[in-house]
């Protein structure tokens, strides 16, 4: 037969023991602290049964738990139990403390929520302004659950980088899930911490009212943003937060809300701007109009001036050569030398004539016609206007090599 060690047998049965793990409800009894020491023991018992259970605890998990434990006080302990090789001891070693009854739980609360009130970790002018426009979101929460998704579904479309640590988010165990998740988003390049779980009884929050998370809460290096979903009573974590509200889903619609104003500005600035174009646009169109008008206006007025100058011009040309006529046929009368001296003059002055018919025939309008415009005459005047026509009006039009004639059938604005 094979034999063990005191010692070997130990370990062993502390390796299978560990597998009992369980959260066991009892009364408080014998509480020793040992200041200065790493570690406390007390005992539980049941109320109705003369059975009583030693529990070993160390004290940074006592102290993470927030829980005061005094004789008489009804508890539920997590953990497992264990041999203590030294002294062949065995007791429960504890991870967890919590109160058992909402009466306690309230006490408790009220209690740490005046102490820290008291330190100031609660007052708003410490809290500090959530970002603009934020799109590093660290968050915290469980990745079971359908906490995360209506947080996810809600969140929208801003090109939001999302940090996640996956955190036990229900009863005092998770603490520790909490601690460590967020000393994991201290190292990380974030703009925002999100802390978000669902709805639950008020036991179910418990990790949510502790001192040390409190302090990890008010001392993270960015603002916080909780939505813990428990309306009923205000945890201390939402105390303690930057910004709290009453859902994951709210604490979507916060992120989203600085994003959502800011496109709405762009779509009204956008709108704005167009207005103002189409207006300048229009101011333009008619400032051009009217200037298109009084150039249209001046030519036919330049072209009318000129018709009647041309008319008159032409009247004096065939009188100076009438009268030019009549002084030759008196000139042969004169002596040969003073014929030939006014015969000089008159060729000057038919020369001179010569020249300004041609300057006249080469300043013509109608030889703009071969331009590709045209002159439209109403019962031999030039049209100048629309108001000047009317349906059913028959129309002179002079083109380059002649003119025809054309019915009014529409009448149409360019403006």
């Amino acid at each position: 037969m094979d034999y063990l060690s005191v010692n070997d047998y130990l370990d062993k049965l502390n390796d299978e023991l560990i597998n009992f793990r369980a959260k066991i409800i009892g009364e408080v009894t014998e509480v020793t602290l040992y200041p200065g020491r790493s570690y406390l023991f007390f005992k539980i018992k049941d109320k109705d049964n003369p059975a009583v259970l030693s529990c070993f605890m160390w004290k940074n998990d006592y102290n993470l738990c927030g829980v005061k434990i005094e004789e008489g006080l009804e508890v539920v302990i997590s953990g497992f139990p264990k041999i203590y090789k030294a002294l062949g001891r065995f007791s429960f070693e504890t991870r967890t403390i919590e109160l058992v009854g909402e009466g306690a739980l309230k006490k408790a609360y009220e209690e740490l929520k005046a102490r820290l009130t008291k330190e100031g970790l609660f007052e708003e002018g410490r809290k500090r302004v959530l970002p603009t426009l934020p799109q590093k979101i660290g968050l915290i929460t469980s990745k079971d659950g359908d906490v995360i998704n209506d947080f996810q579904v809600n969140l929208g479309r801003y090109g939001f980088k999302i940090s996640f640590a996956d955190s036990r988010v229900e009863g005092q165990q998770a603490v520790q899930d909490l601690l460590k998740a967020i000393k994991t988003m201290k190292r990380r390049d974030i703009e925002i911490l999100v802390l978000i779980r669902g709805g639950g009884s008020l036991e179910s929050f418990l990790s949510f009212n502790n001192e040390a998370l409190v302090r990890e809460i008010v001392n993270f290096p960015v603002p916080v943003l909780v939505g813990i979903g428990h309306e009923e009573d205000i945890s201390l974590i939402d105390l303690a937060a930057d910004k709290s509200v009453s859902t994951p889903t709210a604490t979507a619609q916060t992120l989203n809300k600085t994003w959502q104003e800011t496109v709405n500005q762009i779509d009204l600035y956008g709108h704005k701007m167009i207005s103002l174009y189409g207006h300048a646009v229009n101011q333009q169109k008619v400032s051009i109009d009217r200037s298109f008008e009084t150039m249209r206006d001046y030519l036919e007025t330049i072209v009318a001036n000129f018709y009647k100058t041309e008319q008159l011009f032409l009247q004096a040309v065939l009188s100076i050569r009438s009268r030019i006529g009549e002084l030759q046929k008196k000139l042969n009368e004169y002596p040969r030398f003073f014929i030939r001296s006014m015969q000089g003059l008159v060729q000057n002055t038919a020369q001179s004539l010569n020249y300004l018919e041609k300057a006249l025939e080469r300043e013509n309008p109608e030889k703009k016609l071969k331009m590709g415009y045209s002159i439209t005459r109403l019962r031999g005047r030039v049209v100048r206007k629309l108001e000047q026509l009317k349906i059913g009006d028959s129309v002179d039009v002079m083109v380059e090599d002649g003119f025809f004639e054309s019915g009014v059938s529409e009448i149409r604005k360019i403006r």
